[in-house]
Protein backbone atom coordinates (compact mmCIF):
# COMPACT_ATOMS: atom_id res chain seq x y z
CA UNK A 1 0.00 0.00 0.00
CA UNK A 2 1.40 3.38 -0.81
CA UNK A 3 2.02 5.71 2.40
CA UNK A 4 3.15 9.33 2.86
CA UNK A 5 3.80 11.11 5.83
CA UNK A 6 2.24 14.60 6.63
CA UNK A 7 3.66 17.33 8.92
CA UNK A 8 0.31 18.77 8.45
CA UNK A 9 1.62 22.48 6.46
CA UNK A 10 2.20 23.04 2.75
CA UNK A 11 3.09 20.95 0.08
CA UNK A 12 2.95 23.66 -3.50
CA UNK A 13 2.28 19.76 -5.13
CA UNK A 14 0.51 18.70 -2.93
CA UNK A 15 2.54 15.31 -2.45
CA UNK A 16 1.59 14.89 1.61
CA UNK A 17 -1.47 13.25 -0.05
CA UNK A 18 -2.15 9.94 -1.21
CA UNK A 19 -5.11 7.77 -1.96
CA UNK A 20 -3.30 4.90 -0.02
CA UNK A 21 -2.07 5.25 3.61
CA UNK A 22 -1.59 8.99 5.15
CA UNK A 23 0.32 9.16 8.02
CA UNK A 24 -0.15 12.09 10.10
CA UNK A 25 2.11 13.65 12.80
CA UNK A 26 -0.20 16.47 13.88
CA UNK A 27 -0.23 14.89 17.46
CA UNK A 28 3.45 15.55 17.35
CA UNK A 29 3.64 19.34 18.13
CA UNK A 30 5.38 20.60 21.16
CA UNK A 31 8.31 23.14 20.96
CA UNK A 32 9.95 23.29 24.51
CA UNK A 33 13.41 25.15 25.21
CA UNK A 34 16.13 23.88 26.89
CA UNK A 35 18.23 27.40 28.72
CA UNK A 36 20.95 24.47 29.47
CA UNK A 37 21.87 24.03 25.96
CA UNK A 38 20.33 26.79 23.89
CA UNK A 39 18.64 24.17 22.00
CA UNK A 40 14.77 24.07 21.02
CA UNK A 41 13.18 20.92 20.63
CA UNK A 42 10.61 20.46 18.21
CA UNK A 43 7.86 18.22 17.42
CA UNK A 44 7.54 16.78 13.96
CA UNK A 45 4.11 17.97 13.60
CA UNK A 46 4.48 21.27 14.86
CA UNK A 47 3.63 24.98 12.97
CA UNK A 48 5.26 27.14 12.88
CA UNK A 49 3.71 29.38 15.17
CA UNK A 50 4.02 27.28 18.34
CA UNK A 51 7.88 27.44 17.54
CA UNK A 52 7.51 31.19 17.14
CA UNK A 53 5.71 31.02 20.61
CA UNK A 54 8.10 28.88 22.60
CA UNK A 55 11.17 30.54 20.66
CA UNK A 56 9.84 34.24 21.86
CA UNK A 57 9.03 33.30 25.83
CA UNK A 58 12.53 32.04 25.61
CA UNK A 59 13.85 35.56 24.34
CA UNK A 60 15.43 33.55 21.19
CA UNK A 61 15.09 32.99 17.51
CA UNK A 62 15.96 30.36 15.09
CA UNK A 63 16.17 31.32 10.92
CA UNK A 64 12.47 30.91 10.39
CA UNK A 65 10.13 32.03 8.10
CA UNK A 66 6.64 34.00 7.75
CA UNK A 67 4.26 31.78 7.42
CA UNK A 68 2.30 30.89 10.81
CA UNK A 69 0.72 27.70 9.57
CA UNK A 70 3.79 26.35 8.00
CA UNK A 71 5.22 22.84 9.75
CA UNK A 72 8.71 22.78 10.85
CA UNK A 73 9.18 19.12 9.76
CA UNK A 74 9.27 20.23 5.89
CA UNK A 75 10.37 23.85 6.89
CA UNK A 76 13.60 22.46 8.08
CA UNK A 77 14.60 19.17 6.22
CA UNK A 78 14.13 21.37 2.64
CA UNK A 79 17.03 24.29 4.15
CA UNK A 80 14.50 26.70 5.69
CA UNK A 81 14.81 30.52 4.88
CA UNK A 82 14.00 33.80 6.35
CA UNK A 83 15.01 37.45 7.00
CA UNK A 84 17.97 35.74 9.56
CA UNK A 85 19.46 33.39 6.79
CA UNK A 86 21.69 36.49 5.81
CA UNK A 87 23.17 36.65 9.14
CA UNK A 88 22.60 32.82 10.44
CA UNK A 89 22.40 30.62 7.52
CA UNK A 90 19.29 28.76 6.62
CA UNK A 91 17.82 27.01 9.45
CA UNK A 92 18.85 23.46 8.59
CA UNK A 93 22.38 24.37 9.15
CA UNK A 94 21.78 24.78 12.97
CA UNK A 95 20.08 21.13 13.49
CA UNK A 96 21.73 19.14 15.96
CA UNK A 97 20.15 16.39 15.83
CA UNK A 98 16.60 14.97 14.86
CA UNK A 99 14.92 11.06 15.30
CA UNK A 100 13.55 9.65 12.70
CA UNK A 101 11.32 6.90 11.48
CA UNK A 102 13.03 4.36 9.47
CA UNK A 103 11.18 2.29 6.52
CA UNK A 104 11.75 -1.30 8.46
CA UNK A 105 10.05 0.48 11.88
CA UNK A 106 13.30 1.52 13.44
CA UNK A 107 13.56 4.35 15.03
CA UNK A 108 17.18 6.26 15.13
CA UNK A 109 18.57 9.73 16.06
CA UNK A 110 20.71 11.58 13.10
CA UNK A 111 23.59 13.60 14.32
CA UNK A 112 27.15 14.87 13.56
CA UNK A 113 27.89 11.63 16.00
CA UNK A 114 25.59 9.29 14.77
CA UNK A 115 24.00 7.85 11.24
CA UNK A 116 26.04 10.96 9.87
CA UNK A 117 24.78 9.92 6.32
CA UNK A 118 21.57 10.21 6.86
CA UNK A 119 22.22 13.65 9.39
CA UNK A 120 23.74 15.03 6.10
CA UNK A 121 20.61 14.25 3.80
CA UNK A 122 18.09 15.54 6.46
CA UNK A 123 19.38 19.18 6.17
CA UNK A 124 18.58 19.99 3.01
CA UNK A 125 17.48 16.88 1.51
CA UNK A 126 14.14 17.83 1.48
CA UNK A 127 10.64 15.75 3.64
CA UNK A 128 9.51 12.53 2.92
CA UNK A 129 12.56 10.94 1.46
CA UNK A 130 14.18 8.98 3.96
CA UNK A 131 11.99 8.12 6.50
CA UNK A 132 9.40 10.07 8.98
CA UNK A 133 11.36 12.34 11.05
CA UNK A 134 8.99 12.62 14.49
CA UNK A 135 11.47 15.37 16.22
CA UNK A 136 14.21 17.89 15.63
CA UNK A 137 16.64 19.79 17.99
CA UNK A 138 17.65 23.05 16.87
CA UNK A 139 20.57 25.68 17.95
CA UNK A 140 19.01 29.05 18.60
CA UNK A 141 20.50 32.48 18.75
CA UNK A 142 19.14 35.84 21.52
CA UNK A 143 16.58 37.86 20.07
CA UNK A 144 17.89 40.64 20.19
CA UNK A 145 16.02 44.24 18.74
CA UNK A 146 15.72 44.34 14.95
CA UNK A 147 14.53 47.52 12.52
CA UNK A 148 11.63 46.44 10.83
CA UNK A 149 10.44 47.49 6.88
CA UNK A 150 7.96 48.08 4.50
CA UNK A 151 7.41 50.32 1.80
CA UNK A 152 5.48 50.19 -0.94
CA UNK A 153 5.87 52.44 -4.35
CA UNK A 154 2.47 52.24 -6.49
CA UNK A 155 3.66 52.60 -9.24
CA UNK A 156 7.65 51.00 -10.37
CA UNK A 157 9.68 52.57 -12.67
CA UNK A 158 13.09 50.60 -14.03
CA UNK A 159 15.11 53.31 -12.26
CA UNK A 160 13.60 52.90 -9.03
CA UNK A 161 14.03 48.95 -9.34
CA UNK A 162 17.17 48.25 -10.20
CA UNK A 163 18.48 51.01 -7.82
CA UNK A 164 16.92 49.10 -4.77
CA UNK A 165 18.23 45.69 -6.16
CA UNK A 166 21.53 47.29 -6.40
CA UNK A 167 21.40 48.89 -2.89
CA UNK A 168 20.16 46.29 -1.16
CA UNK A 169 22.84 44.12 -2.95
CA UNK A 170 25.81 45.77 -1.41
CA UNK A 171 24.14 45.63 2.33
CA UNK A 172 25.71 43.61 5.13
CA UNK A 173 24.51 40.55 6.16
CA UNK A 174 22.69 41.81 8.71
CA UNK A 175 20.00 42.95 6.05
CA UNK A 176 17.22 40.61 5.23
CA UNK A 177 15.02 41.17 2.66
CA UNK A 178 11.72 40.46 0.27
CA UNK A 179 11.08 42.42 -3.07
CA UNK A 180 8.08 42.01 -4.88
CA UNK A 181 6.96 43.26 -8.13
CA UNK A 182 3.02 43.19 -8.15
CA UNK A 183 0.42 42.93 -10.69
CA UNK A 184 -3.55 43.15 -10.77
CA UNK A 185 -6.69 44.30 -12.02
CA UNK A 186 -6.45 47.89 -10.49
CA UNK A 187 -2.64 48.55 -11.70
CA UNK A 188 -1.31 46.14 -14.80
CA UNK A 189 1.73 48.22 -14.40
CA UNK A 190 2.95 46.59 -11.56
CA UNK A 191 3.75 48.11 -7.81
CA UNK A 192 6.88 47.36 -5.44
CA UNK A 193 7.29 46.18 -2.57
CA UNK A 194 10.08 46.11 0.17
CA UNK A 195 9.62 44.31 3.39
CA UNK A 196 12.20 42.79 5.69
CA UNK A 197 14.57 43.42 8.61
CA UNK A 198 17.78 44.62 9.31
CA UNK A 199 19.93 43.66 12.70
CA UNK A 200 20.77 47.13 13.49
CA UNK A 201 19.32 50.67 13.47
CA UNK A 202 16.81 52.67 11.81
CA UNK A 203 19.67 55.10 10.75
CA UNK A 204 21.67 52.39 9.11
CA UNK A 205 18.34 51.17 7.18
CA UNK A 206 17.85 54.93 5.82
CA UNK A 207 21.23 55.23 4.80
CA UNK A 208 21.25 51.62 2.67
CA UNK A 209 17.69 53.03 1.19
CA UNK A 210 18.92 56.64 0.76
CA UNK A 211 20.03 56.24 -2.59
CA UNK A 212 16.38 55.05 -3.51
CA UNK A 213 14.70 57.53 -1.08
CA UNK A 214 16.17 60.27 -3.08
CA UNK A 215 14.18 59.28 -6.24
CA UNK A 216 10.83 59.52 -4.66
CA UNK A 217 9.01 58.61 -1.40
CA UNK A 218 7.03 55.72 -1.36
CA UNK A 219 3.06 55.40 -1.03
CA UNK A 220 3.68 53.39 2.41
CA UNK A 221 6.97 54.20 4.43
CA UNK A 222 7.79 51.89 7.55
CA UNK A 223 10.43 51.83 9.33
CA UNK A 224 10.99 51.18 13.15
CA UNK A 225 13.31 49.80 15.70
CA UNK A 226 11.34 47.52 18.06
CA UNK A 227 11.76 43.98 20.13
CA UNK A 228 12.36 40.85 18.07
CA UNK A 229 9.17 39.20 18.21
CA UNK A 230 6.90 42.67 17.75
CA UNK A 231 9.11 43.01 14.14
CA UNK A 232 8.33 39.38 13.24
CA UNK A 233 4.46 39.87 13.87
CA UNK A 234 4.20 42.49 11.91
CA UNK A 235 5.91 40.76 9.02
CA UNK A 236 3.84 37.39 9.56
CA UNK A 237 1.91 36.02 6.22
CA UNK A 238 -1.45 36.33 7.37
CA UNK A 239 -2.63 35.20 4.14
CA UNK A 240 -5.52 32.11 3.78
CA UNK A 241 -5.37 29.46 1.30
CA UNK A 242 -6.15 30.79 -2.83
CA UNK A 243 -5.00 29.08 -6.00
CA UNK A 244 -1.66 29.68 -7.31
CA UNK A 245 1.75 28.19 -8.60
CA UNK A 246 4.99 29.16 -7.75
CA UNK A 247 8.45 28.50 -9.71
CA UNK A 248 11.61 29.35 -8.30
CA UNK A 249 15.14 29.83 -9.60
CA UNK A 250 18.29 30.98 -7.54
CA UNK A 251 20.42 34.32 -8.80
CA UNK A 252 24.15 33.77 -8.49
CA UNK A 253 25.55 36.73 -10.78
CA UNK A 254 24.30 40.03 -9.91
CA UNK A 255 21.49 41.46 -11.35
CA UNK A 256 22.27 44.37 -13.43
CA UNK A 257 20.28 47.22 -14.88
CA UNK A 258 18.41 45.74 -17.93
CA UNK A 259 17.22 42.95 -15.15
CA UNK A 260 14.39 45.94 -14.55
CA UNK A 261 13.33 46.47 -17.80
CA UNK A 262 12.90 42.88 -18.42
CA UNK A 263 10.77 41.79 -15.40
CA UNK A 264 8.10 45.21 -15.85
CA UNK A 265 8.02 43.96 -19.34
CA UNK A 266 6.68 40.43 -18.17
CA UNK A 267 4.64 42.39 -15.68
CA UNK A 268 3.16 44.25 -18.25
CA UNK A 269 2.55 41.49 -20.22
CA UNK A 270 0.16 39.74 -17.33
CA UNK A 271 -3.16 38.26 -18.78
CA UNK A 272 -4.88 38.84 -15.69
CA UNK A 273 -6.86 37.05 -13.42
CA UNK A 274 -9.17 37.59 -10.54
CA UNK A 275 -6.20 38.09 -8.63
CA UNK A 276 -2.06 38.31 -8.92
CA UNK A 277 0.86 37.91 -11.14
CA UNK A 278 3.95 38.56 -9.44
CA UNK A 279 7.87 38.51 -8.84
CA UNK A 280 9.41 38.10 -5.77
CA UNK A 281 13.02 38.55 -4.79
CA UNK A 282 14.13 36.77 -1.31
CA UNK A 283 17.96 38.04 -1.12
CA UNK A 284 19.82 35.03 -0.22
CA UNK A 285 23.91 35.16 0.27
CA UNK A 286 25.63 36.16 3.75
CA UNK A 287 25.74 33.72 5.84
CA UNK A 288 24.48 30.77 3.42
CA UNK A 289 27.23 30.87 0.84
CA UNK A 290 30.09 30.51 3.41
CA UNK A 291 29.17 26.93 4.20
CA UNK A 292 30.73 24.86 1.32
CA UNK A 293 27.69 23.28 -0.84
CA UNK A 294 28.87 19.67 0.27
CA UNK A 295 28.85 20.53 3.79
CA UNK A 296 24.88 19.59 3.96
CA UNK A 297 22.07 18.34 1.49
CA UNK A 298 21.34 21.94 0.85
CA UNK A 299 23.73 22.59 -2.52
CA UNK A 300 22.80 26.27 -2.84
CA UNK A 301 25.61 28.15 -1.15
CA UNK A 302 26.39 31.03 -4.15
CA UNK A 303 23.43 32.92 -4.76
CA UNK A 304 22.51 36.65 -4.13
CA UNK A 305 18.60 36.24 -4.70
CA UNK A 306 16.48 33.11 -5.06
CA UNK A 307 13.86 34.88 -8.12
CA UNK A 308 10.21 33.21 -7.72
CA UNK A 309 7.52 33.86 -10.51
CA UNK A 310 3.88 33.50 -8.95
CA UNK A 311 0.61 33.09 -11.03
CA UNK A 312 -2.92 32.70 -8.81
CA UNK A 313 -6.13 32.93 -9.87
CA UNK A 314 -9.70 33.92 -7.98
CA UNK A 315 -12.20 30.86 -7.79
CA UNK A 316 -14.81 32.41 -9.79
CA UNK A 317 -12.09 32.45 -12.88
CA UNK A 318 -12.98 29.94 -15.57
CA UNK A 319 -10.03 27.60 -16.72
CA UNK A 320 -9.13 29.79 -19.77
CA UNK A 321 -8.58 32.36 -18.18
CA UNK A 322 -6.13 30.37 -15.50
CA UNK A 323 -4.53 28.92 -18.43
CA UNK A 324 -3.88 32.07 -19.96
CA UNK A 325 -2.10 32.69 -16.37
CA UNK A 326 0.06 30.05 -16.36
CA UNK A 327 1.74 30.25 -20.06
CA UNK A 328 2.34 33.50 -18.84
CA UNK A 329 4.29 31.85 -15.83
CA UNK A 330 5.98 29.24 -17.72
CA UNK A 331 7.10 32.72 -20.76
CA UNK A 332 8.33 34.50 -17.66
CA UNK A 333 10.15 31.48 -15.96
CA UNK A 334 11.48 30.56 -19.29
CA UNK A 335 12.66 33.92 -19.65
CA UNK A 336 14.11 34.74 -16.13
CA UNK A 337 17.05 31.91 -16.99
CA UNK A 338 18.94 34.81 -18.52
CA UNK A 339 19.31 35.88 -15.09
CA UNK A 340 19.10 33.34 -12.86
CA UNK A 341 21.33 30.17 -13.81
CA UNK A 342 21.21 28.49 -10.05
CA UNK A 343 18.92 25.85 -8.86
CA UNK A 344 15.56 25.50 -7.91
CA UNK A 345 14.38 25.49 -3.91
CA UNK A 346 13.26 22.26 -2.37
CA UNK A 347 10.74 23.89 -0.65
CA UNK A 348 9.13 25.74 -3.27
CA UNK A 349 7.97 22.15 -4.60
CA UNK A 350 7.66 22.82 -8.20
CA UNK A 351 5.56 19.99 -10.66
CA UNK A 352 6.09 21.51 -13.92
CA UNK A 353 10.26 21.68 -13.28
CA UNK A 354 11.74 18.86 -16.10
CA UNK A 355 15.21 18.03 -14.44
CA UNK A 356 13.71 18.56 -11.00
CA UNK A 357 16.57 16.08 -9.05
CA UNK A 358 19.07 18.09 -10.99
CA UNK A 359 17.85 21.53 -9.82
CA UNK A 360 16.87 21.20 -5.89
CA UNK A 361 19.87 19.10 -5.04
CA UNK A 362 22.70 19.63 -8.41
CA UNK A 363 26.03 18.12 -7.41
CA UNK A 364 24.64 16.11 -4.62
CA UNK A 365 22.06 14.04 -6.06
CA UNK A 366 24.16 11.25 -6.23
CA UNK A 367 25.00 10.80 -2.55
CA UNK A 368 21.64 11.64 -1.93
CA UNK A 369 20.39 8.38 -3.98
CA UNK A 370 23.08 6.30 -2.08
CA UNK A 371 21.71 7.09 0.98
CA UNK A 372 18.16 6.61 -0.05
CA UNK A 373 19.31 2.97 -1.70
CA UNK A 374 21.31 2.51 2.08
CA UNK A 375 18.47 3.62 4.28
CA UNK A 376 15.05 3.06 1.98
CA UNK A 377 16.30 0.45 -0.48
CA UNK A 378 12.82 -0.52 -0.89
CA UNK A 379 11.63 3.15 -1.51
CA UNK A 380 8.88 2.78 0.84
CA UNK A 381 9.32 6.55 0.98
CA UNK A 382 8.29 7.88 -2.57
CA UNK A 383 5.99 10.26 -3.94
CA UNK A 384 6.34 12.14 -8.01
CA UNK A 385 9.60 14.14 -6.86
CA UNK A 386 11.38 12.11 -4.24
CA UNK A 387 14.34 11.09 -4.57
CA UNK A 388 15.22 7.82 -6.56
CA UNK A 389 17.64 5.15 -5.06
CA UNK A 390 20.84 5.44 -6.61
Amino acid sequence: MPLVARSGGHSYAGYSTTTGLMISLDDLDSASFDASTGVVDIGGGVRNSEVYGALEEAGVTITHGRCPTVRAAGFLLGGGIGFNMRLFGIASDHLVSTEVVMADGSIVSASDTENGDLFWACRGGGGGNFGINTGFRVRTFPADSRTYFWLHWPDASERLIATLIAALDAAPATLGSRVSLDTDPERPGGSLKLIGQIAGSRAEMEAILDPVLSLGAPGHNEILTVDYWAAESVLLDTDGPFFFQERSRFVTDPLGEDFAGFALDWMRRWPGTGESGDLVLFQTGGRINEVAADATAFVHRDSRWLAVVAASWAENDDDARAERALAWQEGFYADLGRFARGGAYQNFTDPALDNWAEDYYGANLPRLRRIKRAVDPDNVFRFPQSIPPA
